[in-house]
């Protein structure tokens, strides 16, 4: 039945797409270099020359103007921040990525593709065209460098990238699962940047609403790139219309480079091969809906309005499917969680007295009419009368009451027992009658209430429900059941040593 139940999506051609925000917290960027020695280099393209750079604990540097003097044994002070394309160099030339397999060609690719970078981006001239076009280049170093430059330009075209989040679905509403045991999402796309990984958490939402991957494992951590579903339990939904707020959130990196000036000008600025990492917290969050129904259902004698037990009825979906079958009690009948979509009510079999209904009800579940109640009427066929006994408290049937109805003139007209079914009277002329309470349930108080109805041409039919309250147990307080039992001990022991006398009595007269 719940698996017919399962609702069919159709996906939307546009998705429910989150929105991001960002919380940035910068490590903590060195203040100041300490510049050590320098060490020179061969000229190894157009006989350019220069020096390795390093700072005192040994980490290289690259100096950002060729024109000014060697930095070296000095203090250097941050400036300022560089673009992301010299962060690219830094990040992917010496020490961090060998060319060559020889230290000093590594370091003189990454320096010359620095200052050749900058002469491109910044209109300074570093180097001269012999050293970019026809230059001695023995090694063959220049497409090495050539190569690196233009990789740096297209990182500076993207900039920096910060860590993102975003998140989508096609649609946003979450359906039943095919065991009617969960409402589930459909796939949620997940989209970031510089994250390896993202944590997901329900901020609003009915208990036990979780995050789960595509094997149905609740998880709280994703790896970037992986989606997840979100699943409820249709036991913990209990209005037709719910929001769930899902936050996505992740911490990522930024690699960023900066410029160091000595405090002697004369001499070049440096940045370090080591980049300064960048972190920063990103958030984002989507909506989920769960739209569900509570649809009630009544069986109603016609002439009376009274609901009517006994009754069996049967609900279809639109294309003939049965969902669900039962039958009615003098409380309605609810059904919960029916997609949108039509519905129809049949009466397989009509309570004892009345008419067969054969017209079915139908209904329609939609966004505007999630919750109702459908009344489903019956005919009497001839007089009847039901009568049922219920427990006051819950309201379910009780059998093994004895109850007996009376005329206006006391004459009894029947005596019962009753069950979990009504009992039905037909066929009564017209007067006034009467049902009374000879013998309660077990467990319950019997009720002195005496029951009237009438019947006559305009009251043909009756439903009559008689309620019993449970019988309250009163539990004796500990003193008192002390001292019953010592009077029930001492009265066994006064009996056995009245016996043990008696029995020594008759041995003594032998």
């Amino acid at each position: 039945m719940k698996k017919k139940m399962k609702k069919v999506l159709v996906a939307l051609l546009v998705a429910v797409v989150s929105f991001c925000t960002l919380t940035t917290s910068v490590n903590a960027v060195p203040q100041s270099l300490e510049l050590g020695s320098t060490e020179r280099l061969k000229g190894y393209v157009a006989g350019t020359y220069f020096s390795i750079k390093q700072q005192t604990n040994g980490d290289v540097v690259y100096c950002l103007d060729i024109h000014k003097g060697t930095a070296r044994n000095i203090t250097a002070n941050l400036v300022g921040e560089l673009d992301a394309g010299v962060a690219y160099i830094m990040m992917n030339g010496y020490p961090h990525k060998s060319f060559t397999g020889d230290r000093n060609m590594d370091y003189y690719i990454t320096q010359t593709a620095l200052w050749w970078y900058l002469d491109d981006t910044t209109g300074s001239s570093n180097l001269g065209n012999a050293f970019k076009t026809t230059g001695s280049d023995p090694n063959n170093l220049r497409p090495h460098i050539q190569n690196l430059v233009a990789q740096a330009k297209t990182a500076q075209a993207q900039g920096y990238q910060s860590p993102a989040i975003g998140a989508s679905v096609s649609n946003d509403t979450m359906s039943i699962s095919s065991d009617g045991k969960y409402y589930v999402s459909e796939d949620i796309s997940v989209v970031t940047t510089n994250l390896s990984e993202y944590n997901v958490s329900i901020t609003s939402g009915p208990e036990g609403t979780v995050a789960i991957d595509k094997d149905g494992n609740e998880k709280s951590t994703f790896a970037a790139g992986e989606g997840f579903r979100v699943q409820t339990p249709v036991s913990s939904v209990t209005d037709t219309n719910v929001t769930i707020s899902v936050k996505l959130s992740g911490t990522g990196t930024i690699n960023k480079a900066y410029e160091y000036q000595p405090t002697d000008q004369s001499q070049q600025s440096v940045t370090p091969s080591v980049i300064s990492p960048v972190e920063e917290n990103v958030e984002s969050s989507i909506d989920l809906k769960i739209s569900t129904s509570k649809i009630t259902i009544v069986k109603v004698d016609k002439a009376t309005g009274n609901n009517i037990a006994g009754a069996e009825l049967v609900l279809k979906d639109a294309d003939g499917n049965e969902i669900v079958s039962w039958t009615t009690t003098t409380s309605g009948h609810v059904i919960k969680n029916l997609p949108n979509g039509t519905y129809t009510i049949e009466e397989t079999k009509a309570p004892e007295g009345y008419e067969l209904s054969k017209e079915p009800v139908t209904f329609t579940v939609d966004d505007n009419n999630r919750e109702q109640t459908i009344e489903f009427y019956n005919e009497a066929k001839e007089r009847v009368v039901n009568i049922i006994k219920v427990d006051q408290v819950t309201g379910n049937p009780l059998a093994g009451a004895v109850l007996v109805v009376r005329d206006s003139q006391g004459n009894e007209v029947a005596r019962f027992t009753s069950t979990l079914d009504p009992y039905v009277l037909t066929d009564l002329e017209d007067g006034t009658y009467t049902v009374e309470e000879e013998q309660a349930p077990t467990g319950y108080q019997k009720t002195d209430e005496v029951t009237s109805f009438t019947i006559d041409a305009n009251n043909v039919s009756h439903q009559i429900t008689i309620e019993n309250a449970p019988v309250v147990v009163n539990v004796p307080n500990t003193g008192t059941t002390s001292s019953i039992l010592l009077v029930i001990v001492g009265l066994a022991i006064i009996g056995g040593g009245m016996k043990f006398v008696q029995k020594n009595s008759k041995k003594s007269r032998i």
